[in-house]
């Protein structure tokens, strides 16, 4: 045993005697040209080593370049593909003996890259792509488990990767991208020990036009078995800026813990996640499972978001305050991406404090979502939405080439006309409004969507007004017609009608809604109401019956005794954009005639009856 020492010690004291003179002996400039040389042999670019290399053995083999660069492939303008002006890593030696690989921190500064692809669609790193492959076909293939023991045996004391730029050129569609001022650095490389790892960099593009400027921090912990990555106290910074950018800039802030898990089918897990962007402040969790075919849950709680700042914008990007018309879809365009949402598998739930979309204001909103084999479904609720609240429920059935759609909802004690001017910048009503339907649809445009509607619709406002009818108007204008004064037909009133209460309901079928039932209670007048609107072609065809209440004052009361108890009729005709309103003058005057034309009946009838009898007389008396 003693023996086998010393010879072990013999042999260690002379690796680094030969470690130590080794650098002194061996100049490995003097093989810079053979360098060059077998580079050019074997990928056909120019390897240039303008810089001093240098060697070192003994603790640590390393070697450092400076100053090298490789030429760009035939046909690409760039002067150069990749340049270095310095790169360093050293192993330690002794280690190797049993098959352990120590690597120093691995250096490089200074980096440019340049990638590009011509208007054919050939890149300019193809052939070096087919020379390594070449190479490949000459190599024995080693096993999974070789590498995988190869790498648990390896220990990295870092990474440091300073100043590197990273250009992209496209001439087939016009693209160029560039990463500049690329920072990585990590701390050593233990399998299952936490490494610390800071990157940024800035990324520009012209297709669009933005930057974006990252900047990450955490832990990072892989397993033994290089299948499991996790990512501790992790953040994320990006500030983007450019043209589809909402509002052309924008910061970003993730923090989370974020777990990879590559064995079995594989999973990542978010948890906890905090995103911060502009006022919104979002926290939660987020769980993906099964990469194949992924089935995702989360569960997330957002303090206050403005959607509009994201979608309404002004042709130069700057938010608007006033309000413009919805720009409306195509009427044959896809709304619901059927092939997307039928392998979907989610169960989430959304919650947000405050948020305004479309211009609508709603406190305590939660959005629950679950999807499964071709099967999305919806619940919405808004606790405080315009003095009152909102229940729904959305059912969309992916499962078959046209979608299957049904509506649920339900809206209580709604500030409607607070709600409408928020949403168009106008209302022609007011009141508190109470609405409740029942519907369902299919196909996958509006069009569709309009002429498969059916469903049945409960309705009631109280207290409100309505603009753009005058129904006081109206009913003077009635009032002079009987008086014989048609001139009257051509007066406008105020264009308001005030009331008290309007209720309601609806049957749509097949995008026809037809109401029998709609009473309309104001100070003066009562209205009932019934008739069809068509979603399909927006036409109108309805009629309602005016009477008033009682009159406006003793010196009206002789005037309006004709009119008092007779139902005024009034047609509403044209289309939904521009309605018609119209009295029904022969009706008015045939009804308030009615009982003279019955009183004129009679008396003709009579006298009828008379001159018949007087003849019937006559006749009588000839026979005898």
């Amino acid at each position: 045993m003693g023996k086998l020492l010393k010879i072990l010690a013999g042999f260690i004291l002379v690796i680094i005697v030969i470690a130590i003179a080794a650098p002194l002996i061996i100049d490995p400039n003097d093989y810079r040209d053979q360098i060059q040389t077998t580079v050019k042999e074997k990928t056909g670019r120019d390897l240039k080593i303008n810089g001093d290399l240098s060697l070192s053995v003994f603790p640590w083999i390393g070697v450092a370049i400076n100053d090298v660069s490789l030429s760009n492939a035939k046909g690409f303008k760039a002067d150069y593909f990749a340049k270095i002006e310095n790169a360093k890593v050293q192993v330690k030696l002794l280690p190797l003996i049993s098959k352990k690989v120590e690597v120093s921190t691995i250096v490089l500064n200074g980096m440019q890259l340049n990638l590009a692809k011509n208007k054919q669609g050939i890149t300019n790193w193809d052939d070096l792509s087919q020379a390594k492959q070449s190479e490949q076909n000459t190599t024995p293939d080693k096993s999974e488990s070789s590498s995988s023991t190869g790498l648990a045996a390896l220990a990295i004391g870092g990474v440091q990767i300073n100043n590197a730029n990273i250009h992209w050129d496209d001439a087939s569609s016009g693209e160029t991208q560039t990463i500049s001022n690329f920072n990585l650095t990590t701390d050593a490389l233990s399998l299952g020990s936490p490494m610390g790892v800071e990157l940024g960099f800035t990324l520009k593009s012209n297709k669009p036009v933005m930057e974006t400027k990252l900047e990450l921090k955490g832990d990072l912990v892989i397993n033994n078995k290089l299948n499991k990555f996790e990512f501790q106290n992790m953040a994320l910074l990006v500030d983007s800026s450019g043209d589809p950018i909402p509002n052309g800039k924008i910061s970003v802030n993730i923090n989370s813990n974020i777990i990879a898990d590559l064995a079995n089918s594989g999973s990542l897990s978010l948890k906890p996640l905090t995103i911060s962007f502009n006022e919104t402040t979002i926290k939660g969790s987020a769980l993906v499972k099964n990469f194949a075919k992924p089935a995702i849950n989360f569960d997330l709680a957002a303090d206050t978001i403005n959607i509009d700042q994201y979608l309404s914008q002004t042709d130069d990007g700057a938010n608007t305050s006033q309000k413009k018309p919805v720009a409306a879809t195509p009427a044959a365009a896809a709304l619901i991406p059927v092939e997307t949402l039928r392998p979907l598998d989610i169960d989430g739930l959304i919650k947000i404090e405050s948020a305004i979309v479309s211009g609508l204001k709603a406190d305590g909103v939660s959005l629950k979502i679950d999807a499964k084999n071709g099967i999305l479904k919806t619940q919405q609720e808004v606790k405080t939405f315009y003095n009152g609240s909102y229940l729904g429920k959305t059912t969309i059935d992916s499962r078959h080439s046209t979608p299957k759609i049904t509506l649920q909802e339900q809206a209580k004690d709604i500030n409607i006309e607070a709600l409408l001017v928020d949403l168009s910048g106008q209302s022609s009503l007011s009141g508190t409004a109470n609405i409740k339907a029942n519907l369902t649809t299919q196909g996958n445009t509006i069009a569709a969507f309009k002429s498969t509607l059916n469903g049945t619709s409960n309705f009631s406002f109280k207290d409100g007004a309505i603009t753009g009818v005058d129904v006081g108007a109206l009913m003077k204008q009635a009032e002079a017609v009987l008086k014989g004064d048609l001139s009257a037909l051509a007066e406008k009133g105020t264009g308001k009608t005030p009331f008290t209460d309007i209720s309601g309901s609806a049957k749509i079928t097949r995008g026809l809604v037809n109401n029998n039932d709609l009473i309309i209670a104001t100070p003066l007048v009562n209205i009932t109401g019934k008739g069809t609107a068509n979603l399909v072609n927006e036409k109108i065809d309805y009629r309602l019956a005016m009477q008033r209440t009682k009159a406006q004052s003793d010196a009206e009361k002789a005037d309006v005794k004709d009119i008092k108890n007779t139902a005024i009729p009034v047609d509403i005709s044209g289309t939904f954009t521009k309605p018609s309103f119209k009295l029904d003058i022969e009706s008015i005057v045939l009804s308030s005639q009615k009982e003279k034309i019955e009183e004129k009946k009679q008396e003709l009838k009579n006298k009828l009856q008379d001159k018949i009898g007087d003849k019937l007389g006559d006749k009588f008396k000839s026979f005898f």
